[in-house]
């Protein structure tokens, strides 16, 4: 059994299917399941069962040997970072994961306090498109740093320092060609405004894995029903430029917001939806907080999160929902 069918065995489990966890190990699917082919023929025993869909289940052996896969390699990390820390031999590193909402600003930030405490050390940032898939990267291994939707951490705690960044609001983005009282007209339920402005007529809907797609759609049912999801995307960062170009209004955290050039920022209305909202945290593997050079990177981005950004979030372009009822 070798150290690399063990990996490929843990990353198709943390996915959930073979299909899942190619595109996130960058290998091919008959690679996959050639490896676990060769690993299930060295134990003498079926690991995975896999229905038509694709989705993977584990059998009894399988259980065993994901409970101690997940412990052999956290074990393994966690020898390569002593052996950092003991000898010098490698320099620090920091494997940022985080959604496409937190870019630009925020990941340059998070670079300079990288460089900042070590100036030969290496920065990587990767996303995924959900936080969930953020989450799956540092299950794998592939990253060791997330910025999160709390909820996609909820069991981890035994291997992850996570600690709360801030409350990232839900904003209801406008374009502002529509005028505020035309907007007010059609929350009150004036079809006559949606007829005249055309965009408040219709939404921007994030793909059905956005964890706050349903919330959305019940936000639209009872406050703009005759709004149709004419347009999908993938990312927040796509729908609030079509509301830029005036095609239509969409949902969008308020975390985006400093992320985003003024030209974009000013020609939109922001009204934050307080009852719409998911506590975003900061993930590191616990083990490499053992480091001092890895706690004050740490240390950094909880105080930039908790102190700068957060503020930047909420700057006067923000309005409030509630006072357009």
């Amino acid at each position: 059994v070798s150290l690399k069918q063990l990996e490929i065995f843990n990353s198709v489990v943390v996915a959930g299917s073979i299909t899942k966890a190619a595109r996130l190990t960058c290998l091919s699917q008959p690679s996959i399941s050639q490896h676990l082919a060769k690993l299930e023929e060295s134990l003498g025993i079926q690991l995975l069962h896999r229905n038509r869909a694709g989705h993977i289940t584990l059998s009894a052996a399988g259980e065993y040997w994901f409970k101690t896969t997940t412990d052999l390699l956290s074990r393994y990390n966690a020898a390569l970072v002593d052996h950092q820390a003991s000898f010098g031999t490698d320099r620090v590193t920091i494997r940022l994961g985080t959604t496409p909402t937190l870019r630009g600003r925020f990941v340059s930030t998070v670079a300079k306090i990288t460089l900042g405490e070590d100036s030969n050390a290496r920065f990587e940032q990767f996303w995924g498109m959900t936080s969930g898939e953020v989450v799956d990267r540092l299950r794998m291994h592939q990253i060791n740093c997330a910025i999160v939707n709390a909820t996609s951490l909820e069991k981890d705690h035994s291997s992850y320092k996570i600690t709360p960044m801030f409350h990232d609001t839900i904003a209801w983005v406008v374009p502002k060609e529509v005028p505020l009282g035309a907007i007010r007209d059609a929350v009150a339920g004036d079809a006559g405004a949606l007829k005249k402005y055309p965009a408040l007529s219709r939404y921007v809907r994030l793909s059905s894995e956005a964890p706050l797609q349903p919330a959305s759609d019940d936000w639209y049912r009872n406050y703009i029903p005759s709004a149709q999801p004419t347009f999908s995307t993938m990312t927040y960062i796509a729908a609030v430029e079509l509301a830029v170009d005036g095609l239509a209004t969409t949902h969008c955290p308020i975390s985006l917001l400093p992320n985003l050039p003024e030209s974009v920022q000013t020609r939109l209305y922001w009204f934050a939806i307080d009852w719409i909202r998911r506590k975003v945290v900061l993930a590191m593997p616990k083990h490499l907080l053992t480091l001092p050079t890895y706690a004050r990177i740490y240390a950094q981005m909880q105080e930039f999160a908790q102190k700068e950004y957060s503020t930047e979030m909420y700057d006067g372009l923000i309005g409030s929902f509630s006072d357009l009822l």
